[in-house]
């Protein structure tokens, strides 16, 4: 999960370039990894197929905040 985590963090940084305070900066973050799990949902579906992936990486992002606080802001 560390792994997947370091490589997302890559991608988010090369789009974001403020510096934010630690509560917004984890909210985007969040917002982006659940746009990165649902990016090829189809609108048709009411299905939430990762839904467990969603449920598991929000909880590590939540436990982890300052670790990837700091790793943001590197």
């Amino acid at each position: 999960m560390k792994e997947l985590f370091s490589e997302l963090i890559k991608i988010y940084k090369k789009s974001v370039r403020v510096k934010q305070i630690k509560k917004r900066s984890i909210e985007n973050f969040s917002k982006f990894f659940i746009s990165f799990v649902d990016h090829n949902k189809n609108p048709k579906d009411n299905k939430d197929k990762y839904l467990h992936l969603k449920k598991a990486g929000l909880s590590y992002i939540r436990k982890n905040q300052d670790l990837i606080y700091t790793e943001l802001n590197k």
